[in-house]
């Protein structure tokens, strides 16, 4: 019995070792056929355009891989073969006769065993120095020219791999935008904006360019924010006036903050794909200017409004002039004067009105004088605008540049000024005029029909309250 123990210990680890040969010279074998078909899909991305060709690439070679070992684990050495082979070892072969009557009780199958089993240890010693065959030389061949291969297919990339590259990228594009617009819908929104958020969705779901998928985006991004505006406005309007009454209610207060939220998400993405887009050369209608408006122009709607309503009927201050002119919400009243001795006055001013009727005014004028009259403070209506006639054309100007000086003056003397006064126009005229220009040029940037409409509607409205 201790023979025969002594005997399979003995086929158990000449097995072991055939093994471990076995699997070394398949392990060659997967990864030369594995990164060979990483190199045909390689080569065949350069005769096609394929994207995701790397994708598909270290797939297939991922599954020749597991079939090669699956197929080498099926094809591994039983002890059958462990047996024949360290047989070989064996005077007479007597390990295979004395293992075919190791259950025997006879005297003479015994007596093999007992040979076997004496002989046994020179033999065993003599398998564990044969030589042995762990490298498969074709295929560690063929592994180095596949790697070699792919390596320089990677490196000098064709006109139909960087074209699938591209694809890839848009794709991805258009994937991030989905993910974002599913996220927002996700949150704990106001209805409308749910809605239009699933809006979005929807169009872009058939969508395969990255630039039509982007143009969506902004698209949409413009109608929140318009209607972000919209309702500032009107916050701010009640916060002017002091109505409770005019002032929002809570479902608009929870629409205004996902309004924000949205639209600084959709900001956010939106940028992200126009960079992408622009790294990859392509030629977009729309700069990242026109993509950060919707997002941007209600915070500053917001902040003119809030300006404008603290600037209603304040007027232009100077020293040594006589001040005229006229009195409304915002600056922009051009003044010209003239007084005794020798200063300084602003004089000439240009001024918009916008929304709430604020504007911005600034100018230059001189005039000569001391001890002059003028700078009032005070409250008027709006209904009256002064609209520079001379914006933006030439002209000399002249500049008198003396110090102030003391006491009276018994004479003085007019300056000759270039300045022009600006004319005066009602309110009515001008939003009109304000209206028609914006139109035109939201008709040169080629606005999609249903944001055109909204920016007619929206002027409309303004200008139904007036």
């Amino acid at each position: 019995m201790e023979n025969n123990n002594r005997l399979i210990q003995w086929i158990k680890k000449a097995k072991y070792s055939l093994v471990i040969e076995h699997y070394f010279r398949m392990l060659q074998g997967a990864l030369f056929y594995g990164f060979l078909s990483v190199a045909i899909i390689f080569l065949i991305s350069r005769l096609f355009v394929l994207p995701y060709y790397t994708i598909y690439a270290w797939s297939l070679a991922s599954l020749v891989f597991a079939i090669f070992l699956g197929w080498a684990f099926w094809k591994r050495p039983k002890e059958e073969i462990a047996l024949r082979q360290l047989d070989a070892y064996f005077p007479d072969n007597v390990l295979m006769t004395a293992v075919s009557f190791m259950h025997n009780k006879s005297p003479l199958a015994q007596g093999i065993l007992r040979k076997a089993e004496t002989s046994g240890g020179v033999a065993f010693e003599a398998f564990k120095k044969r030589k042995k065959n762990y490298f498969e030389v074709k295929w560690m061949v063929g592994l180095i020219m596949s790697c070699a291969a792919i390596l320089l297919l990677y490196t000098f990339p064709a006109t139909t791999q960087l074209e699938a590259k591209d694809i890839e990228q848009e794709k991805q594009i258009i994937s991030d935008i989905k993910k974002e617009v599913e996220k927002l819908e996700k949150k704990d929104l106001s209805k409308a904006v749910k809605k239009d958020l699933e809006e979005l969705r929807e169009s872009l779901k058939d969508t395969e360019l990255a630039e039509e998928a982007l143009r969506e985006l902004i698209k949409k991004q413009k109608e929140l924010a318009l209607k972000e505006q919209k309702l500032e406005e009107k916050k701010n309007m009640a916060n002017s006036d002091g109505s409770e009454g005019a002032s929002l209610n809570e479902a608009e207060l929870k629409e205004l903050a996902s309004l924000k939220e949205s639209n600084s998400a959709l900001a956010k993405s939106s940028a992200s794909a126009h960079s992408t887009l622009s790294k990859m050369g392509k030629k977009l209608p729309f700069s990242s200017n026109n993509i950060a408006q919707g997002n941007t122009n209600s915070n500053n709607n917001s902040n003119n409004n809030q300006q404008g309503q603290g600037q209603q009927g304040q007027g232009q201050q100077g020293q040594g002039q006589q001040g005229q002119g006229q009195q409304g919400q915002g600056q922009g009243q051009g003044q010209q004067g003239q007084g005794q001795g020798q200063g300084q006055g602003q004089g000439q001013g240009q001024g918009q009105g916008q929304g709430q009727g604020q504007g911005q005014g600034q100018g230059q004028g001189q005039g000569q004088g001391s001890g002059g009259q003028g700078a009032g403070k005070g409250s008027g209506g709006r209904d009256l605008l002064s609209i520079p006639s001379r914006i933006g054309g030439t002209g000399d100007t002249s500049v008198d540049s003396g110090s102030l000086g003391e006491g009276d003056s018994s004479s003085e003397e007019p300056a000759e000024a270039p300045t022009t006064r600006g004319t005066v126009k009602s309110y009515e005229e001008v939003i009109n005029e304000y209206t028609d220009s914006y139109l035109k040029s939201s008709e040169r940037m080629q606005l999609p029909s249903d944001l055109q409409r909204i920016v007619q509607d929206y002027f409309s409205s303004v200008e139904n309250n007036d």
